[in-house]
């Protein structure tokens, strides 16, 4: 007959290991702005898989990719990102 089908669930551990949460902060550009990004990412005990970080006009725009570790915990990085003085803004989602 056909080829068997295999569906990832999302309790599968490949699926966990794939699912990767993108974070998008526009924050001013001062010389200090990534570091304090990224130490609340580094409190916050994530797994970076990717970073960027590049002007936009006053502003600089940081994309960061991290290991999925739930809503609860995305929620709470994306609060606590929002929250350091610099940043303008947070979004976040899946990559």
């Amino acid at each position: 007959m056909g080829a068997a089908l295999s569906l990832l669930k999302p309790e599968d551990d490949k699926f966990r290991e794939d699912r990767r949460r993108l974070f998008l902060v526009t924050a001013e550009d001062t010389p200090d702005t990534l570091m304090r990004v990224l130490g609340v990412a580094s409190v916050q005990q994530v797994r970076l898989r990717a970073l960027t970080a590049q002007p936009e006009g006053a502003d600089i725009a940081i994309r960061l990719e991290i290991d999925d570790q739930g809503d609860d915990r995305a929620h709470t990085l994306a609060a606590r990102l929002a929250a350091v003085p610099a940043v303008r803004g947070v979004g976040h989602g899946w990559r």
